[in-house]
């Protein structure tokens, strides 16, 4: 069994959160339902789940309380580190907790479970989900994803991971670049030994070097999860983001 984290954290003011007019995506109403609650519904189904932490607006998500989801409140502190450590804070901090970001809506059990088992046996301390640009293409087409060339071919990541909350919580500072460069290709490759950069340009680079140079990065046993669970990559973060989780879910 795992426990999970949900990150609810209200962020800077976007054209969305504009649009929807509310301060944090996570309650951007979907089929009248808040964002937030697509995410619940597929942790509570998922039988190998069992705490679930949600970090966010305390006011916020009492509400969602009231109304029958179940789950620890944890108030949000500020930035998602600050966030994900106050979430650690009330789980077995000694075992693999599931992190989930609170805007990926199609998400689903039998999706959690399977990169659970994915993750399968369990004794890494930070397991990612990579996936391939072909397999999100071929789901979402009209999905922008930011992806990085590797031997294997274009790949990116999901809003979900596996990660030891005791490490964490120990080494936190290690991870500060990783999540600031997430999402920055280019600024990613300059933290890269020049072997690595040297593998980049000549596109051979492949997914066990990146997990090699991220284990020694953040003193870690690392390991990236090959994974064709499109849900997870597929967040909320535009209008246009909006507008085609609100089709899959009609349909």
């Amino acid at each position: 069994m795992f426990d999970a984290v949900v990150l609810a954290g209200g962020g800077k003011v976007e054209p969305l959160t504009e649009q929807e007019k509310v301060s944090n995506k996570a309650f951007i109403l979907l089929h009248n339902k808040p964002l937030l609650t697509y995410i619940l519904s597929a942790l509570e189904e998922a039988p190998s789940v069992e705490q679930i932490v949600v970090v966010g607006p305390a006011n916020e998500l009492q509400v969602l309380q009231d109304a029958g989801y179940s789950f620890e409140i944890a108030q949000e502190k500020g930035g998602m580190l600050d966030n994900l450590a106050a979430g650690f804070e009330t789980v077995d901090q000694n075992q693999p907790c599931l992190v989930v970001t609170s805007d990926i809506p199609l998400l689903r059990a039998d999706v959690i479970e399977h990169f659970l088992a994915l993750c399968a046996p369990h004794d890494h301390d930070f397991y990612y989900p990579v996936l391939s640009r072909k397999t999100c293409l071929e789901s979402f087409p009209d999905t922008e994803r930011t992806y990085v060339r590797l031997k294997e071919g274009p790949v990116t990541g999901g809003n979900i991971g596996l990660l030891r909350p005791s490490w964490f919580l120990n080494n936190r500072e290690r991870l500060e670049m990783f999540i600031s460069y997430r999402k920055k290709p280019l600024k990613m490759m300059r933290i890269l030994p020049l072997t690595m950069i040297l593998k980049y340009l000549f596109k051979t680079l492949t997914v066990s070097d990146l997990e090699s140079y991220l284990s020694r990065l953040l003193k870690l046993k690392a390991r990236a999860v090959p994974c064709e669970c499109v849900e997870i990559a597929v967040d909320v973060d535009k209008v246009n983001d909006l507008e085609l989780v609100k089709k899959v879910l009609q349909d």
